[in-house]
């Protein structure tokens, strides 16, 4: 037993934990494995260490063959417990000895809450004094978890997009720095080898790495992953959707092992799923969404909402609005103002496509001015809409023309100016029936082309907008 690896380990942590280790036992509460522990760490010679002799006094009974399973299973379990004890010595001891451990440990848990204040303290504290810790590692992590939540830090994109460059720099020099660190201590064993050597009447040398030291940057699993998910933000769908798949295929082999990468697996089935549905995959979209909706609960807060917000919107593209109108009343809510309007917006489209005219009243009297562009825009297309099923057109003419001659019309809803012209064109044409002019095949057929032109100069996410793919059902339906 002595040789055996269990009997080293266990004289180590004698050597350097006994006092802790008894209290550790103390509080785990596991008997038999304490016993164990203390009947080898207490053996005087190899008699007592003999595996019949500790086999009887920890179960009992006699040792057998058939009974080696026991003792192999006892074995491992003191393993683990001695294991999980030296991670929390071993803690103990960084923590009291390295402040940037904390501030490192702390920046990670500051992530998981998405504790924006704390996290920018903490990375100011891990970049500033990465020279005097020699925290380099600590110090990229920090640049990489700054970098993650720039976008709840800054919510506007503009503003934020003027801060990357600067990260971006900084984050390099790091990893040139930590890069540095560890080429100076691979040359450090390099040395003492070729002084080795050289002391012994040896002429082999190995010469050390650098001061510009450079490398083809291999492929691995963590490399393949990030890379893969960085080439999905493509201009070309068919390229978007290789390479999550390749991203998927990299981050699932990790996830099976590491459950930090939880998340990492949820945002790019979140991805995958939203580029399937801009694209009209709406069934393939909906399978994407399933696929990591049991982890919705175990990803932070604003993964959550981004994730619930996509799953409902492609809920009512897929014309499963029952479902998505299940979902908001009974499974998800949030105050965040943008998501709201977002989820509004979803329910109106619910209830304008089920011709709810009823369960719409009760919502058009909501203050869409109030919300934040563009869900102001769309609300008021959806408004428009239900006073035009209603049959109060001339409303439903005004809201549009006014939406129309917007500034935002002919800047930042520019690709939406076709879609409002098809819908004044509509509401003036029914007006016209209305006052006695029936609407005849040369009108409907005027509409058809408009939505033929739209379909052909736009691009393929706007073609699956809902408000146009409701007034397109709206106008074939007018035949």
């Amino acid at each position: 037993m002595h040789q055996h690896p269990i009997f080293q380990l266990i004289q180590k942590i004698e050597a350097n934990y006994q006092k802790e280790i008894r209290k550790y036992f103390s509080v785990l509460k596991k008997p038999r494995i304490e016993k164990m522990y203390l009947l080898i760490a207490g053996a005087k010679n190899d008699s007592q260490l003999e595996k019949e002799l500790l086999f009887k006094k920890i179960f009992g009974r006699v040792y057998s063959e058939k009974s080696d399973y026991l003792w192999r299973n006892e074995l491992r379990l003191l393993k683990d417990d001695l294991e999980e004890f030296l991670i929390q010595a071993e803690h103990q001891y960084l923590s009291r000895q390295n402040e940037s451990y904390n501030d490192w440990l702390l920046i990670q848990a500051y992530d998981r809450i998405k504790f924006i204040d704390g996290i920018d303290e903490k990375y100011s504290r891990l970049i500033g004094e990465r020279h005097t810790f020699a925290s380099y590692s600590f110090a990229m992590d920090a640049t990489i978890i700054h970098l993650d939540n720039l976008n709840h830090k800054i919510t506007d994109i503009y503003k934020r997009v003027k801060q990357y460059p600067h990260l971006f720099e900084e984050s390099r020099n790091i990893l040139d720095e930590l890069i540095a660190g560890y080429c100076a201590k691979i040359n450090l064993y390099i040395a003492q080898h070729n002084w080795i050597n050289y002391n012994h009447q040896s002429s082999d040398k190995i010469p050390g790495l650098t001061a510009e030291y450079s490398c083809k940057l291999p492929e691995n699993s963590l490399s393949n992953f990030y890379n893969y998910y960085a080439l999905s933000f493509s201009e070309d769908f068919d390229t978007k959707m290789t390479s999550l798949d390749k991203a998927l295929e990299s981050v699932e082999q990790i996830f099976r092992q590491n459950k930090l990468f939880q998340e990492n697996r949820f945002l790019v089935y979140m991805g995958k799923g939203r580029e399937l549905s801009a694209n009209g995959y709406f069934q393939e979209a909906h399978e994407a969404f399933l696929t990591v909706k049991n982890d919705v609960q175990k990803v932070n807060l604003h993964n959550r909402t981004v994730f619930y917000v996509n799953y409902i919107t492609n809920l009512v593209k897929n014309k499963l609005y029952s479902d998505a109108l299940d979902v908001m009343d009974n499974e998800f809510s949030t105050e965040n103002l943008l998501y709201k309007n977002m989820l509004l917006q979803s329910r109106l489209l619910c209830y304008l496509y089920l011709r709810d005219t009823e369960k719409l009243s009760g919502y058009i009297s909501y203050d869409l001015d109030a919300a934040p562009f563009p869900q102001n825009y769309m609300l008021k297309v959806i408004k428009s809409a239900y006073f035009y099923l209603i049959g109060e057109y001339e409303t439903a003419l005004t809201i549009i023309s006014s939406l129309s001659n917007s500034k935002y019309a002919s800047d930042l809803m520019r690709h939406y100016q076709p879609m409002l012209l098809i819908y004044k064109k509509l509401y003036t044409l029914v007006i016209r029936s209305e006052s006695g002019k029936k609407l005849n095949g040369k009108d409907h057929s005027h509409l058809l082309r408009l939505i033929e032109d739209f379909e052909i100069n736009s691009q393929t996410e706007f073609r699956q907008v809902s408000i146009y793919v409701w007034l397109k059902k709206e106008i074939e339906s007018l035949k």
